[in-house]
C-alpha cells in the first residue's frame, strides 16, 4: 500500500513532514508536483490572456467579457490532461484564446509519439511510457497511431514537396526498394558541399520510366538547381530510371553506372572460382586515376570474360563507359569512392527495412510511403557530408560552373 506523504514550505525551501521516505514515494510526490505545477502554469497564463481582453475579474472594461468556463485538455510531456478553461465573448461571437490554442497544439505529441514509435515502442505500449501522468487521457492505441500519422505524413511532404531552391546540386542518386509488398523509388540529392539531402520519394516501381519521370518533374518545380551545367546521375541499371532521367534531364544527365550492381550481375554469368578474380579486376580499374588506363582495364576485362562468358562480357558492354563517368570529369580518391555506387542510398534503405520490419499493420495505401519517409528524416540528423571536399571544386568544374561563381563550405555539415 502506497504512502501518502505531505509536504509543506518553509520560507521557500520545501520540507518533508517525514523525514525519512523511501525513493518509490517520493519521486511519485515529485510526479504529482510537477503535473500540478503544469496545470497551474497553463492556468495562470489563460488568466493573463483573459485579463488582457476583459481587464480585471467583475469588471466590463472593453468590448470583451468573461463568458464562464468549461471542461477542456491540454497537452502535458506527450499525454491529454484533463482541466478546465476560460471562456470570453465580445462582439457576439466566441473568442478564441491564443495561449489555448498553444496548450492544445498536438504537434508536440505528434512528435512525442513519433519518436517512441521510431524507437521501437508500439502503439500498445505507449500508454505504460507515460503512466507516471496520471489521471492522463488520449494516450490508446488509436489516438497515438493518428498522431504518427500526422507526424509521418508532414515527413512525407517535407521530402516530398519541400522547397529545394536554397541548394544547389552536383549529384542525384536513384534507386528502388520493396516496403512489404509495395515498390518505392528514392532519390538523393548531393549538393555542391557534398551534403547529402532525401529529396524525393514516390510509389511505384524502378521498372516504369513514367514513374520516375514524374518524380524528377517534381523536383524541377520544386526549385531543383544545378550547381553546374550539368548534373552527375548515379543508376543501378535500371532502363527505366535511365530512360525517366533522360526525358527530364536530356543532355544535362551525366550517367555513372553503379559499379557494384554491375560486379553483381556479371558474378552471376560466371564460375564461382572466378569471382575473387572479377572483383579484383574491377576495384582495381574504379581505382586508376586515369580515364586512359581504366579504359585499358575495362577493354581487357571485356576480353577476360569473353573467354568465360559471353555473356557475362556482353553484360559488360552494355554498362561501357558509363562505368567510368567519374574518370572522364577527373574526379579521383574518396569522392569518386562515395559516387561510384549506389550505396549511399542504399544505406539509408537498410534503415527503411530495419525500421518497418517491426511494423504489424500496414493498411492503408500511404503507410509504406509514410513509414520510410519517418525513417529518412529520423536519419537525417546522423547523415554525414561525404568526404573527398578537395575534389568537390574539381566535380563543379566539371560539370560546367561557372568559375568564381561558387565556394566551396569546408565547414559545412
Amino acid at each position: 500500500m502506497k504512502k501518502t506523504v505531505k509536504i509543506k514550505e518553509n520560507q521557500g525551501v520545501i520540507v518533508p513532514v517525514i523525514k525519512s521516505l523511501n525513493s518509490e514515494a517520493l519521486q511519485e510526490e515529485f510526479r504529482i508536483r510537477v503535473r500540478t505545477s503544469m496545470l497551474e502554469l497553463g492556468a495562470e497564463l489563460l488568466e493573463q490572456e483573459v485579463e488582457e481582453l476583459c481587464g480585471k475579474r467583475y469588471s466590463r472594461e472593453g468590448a470583451y467579457y468573461r463568458h464562464g468556463q468549461e471542461p477542456c485538455t491540454i497537452m502535458v510531456e506527450g499525454a491529454k490532461l484533463a482541466t478546465t478553461r476560460p471562456r470570453v465573448r465580445g462582439n457576439g461571437k466566441e473568442v478564441k484564446l491564443p495561449i489555448y490554442q498553444s496548450l492544445r497544439d498536438q504537434d508536440v505529441f505528434d512528435r512525442q509519439a513519433h519518436d517512441l514509435m521510431m524507437a521501437g515502442i508500439s502503439t500498445r505500449k505507449y500508454d505504460k511510457v507515460k503512466e507516471h501522468l496520471a489521471e492522463r487521457i488520449g494516450t490508446k492505441r488509436s489516438t497515438v497511431s493518428r498522431a504518427f500519422d500526422r507526424a509521418s505524413t508532414k515527413h512525407l511532404e517535407e521530402i516530398t514537396t519541400g522547397d529545394l531552391s536554397k541548394h544547389r546540386f552536383v549529384a542525384l542518386m536513384i534507386d528502388g526498394i520493396e516496403v512489404r509488398g509495395k515498390h518505392l523509388i528514392a532519390a538523393l540529392g548531393i549538393t555542391e558541399e557534398l551534403v547529402k539531402v532525401p529529396i524525393g520519394l514516390i510509389q511505384g516501381a524502378s521498372e516504369n520510366a513514367e514513374v520516375v519521370r514524374l518524380l524528377l518533374e517534381g523536383l524541377e518545380e520544386r526549385k531543383f538547381t544545378l550547381a553546374g551545367e550539368k548534373l552527375l546521375v548515379v543508376l543501378d541499371g535500371s532502363k527505366a530510371l535511365a530512360a525517366g532521367v533522360k526525358s527530364v534531364f536530356g543532355e544535362r544527365a551525366l550517367v555513372q553506372r553503379c559499379w557494384i550492381h554491375k560486379y553483381r550481375n556479371i558474378k552471376a554469368l560466371i564460375p564461382e572460382k572466378c569471382h575473387t578474380m572479377l572483383l579484383w579486376k574491377m576495384k582495381k580499374m574504379m581505382g586508376l586515376r586515369s580515364f586512359a588506363d581504366a579504359k585499358k582495364e575495362l577493354t581487357s576485362l571485356e576480353h577476360w570474360l569473353d573467354e568465360i562468358n559471353p555473356d557475362a562480357a556482353q553484360s559488360l558492354r552494355e554498362a561501357g563507359e558509363d562505368l567510368l563517368r567519374l574518370h572522364t570529369l577527373g574526379v579521383c580518391g574518396e569522392l569518386r569512392k562515395s559516387l561510384s555506387s549506389t550505396n549511399l542510398i542504399e544505406s539509408l534503405f537498410s534503415v527503411v527495412r530495419n525500421l518497418c520490419a517491426r511494423v504489424k499493420n500496414w493498411n492503408g495505401a500511404t503507410t509504406a510511403l509514410r513509414w520510410s519517409a519517418s525513417a529518412i528524416v529520423a536519419h537525417k540528423s546522423k547523415m554525414r557530408r561525404l568526404r573527398g571536399i578537395s575534389q568537390a571544386e574539381v566535380l563543379i568544374r566539371a560539370l560546367g560552373g561557372l568559375k568564381n561563381q561558387y565556394q566551396i563550405d569546408s565547414t559545412a555539415a
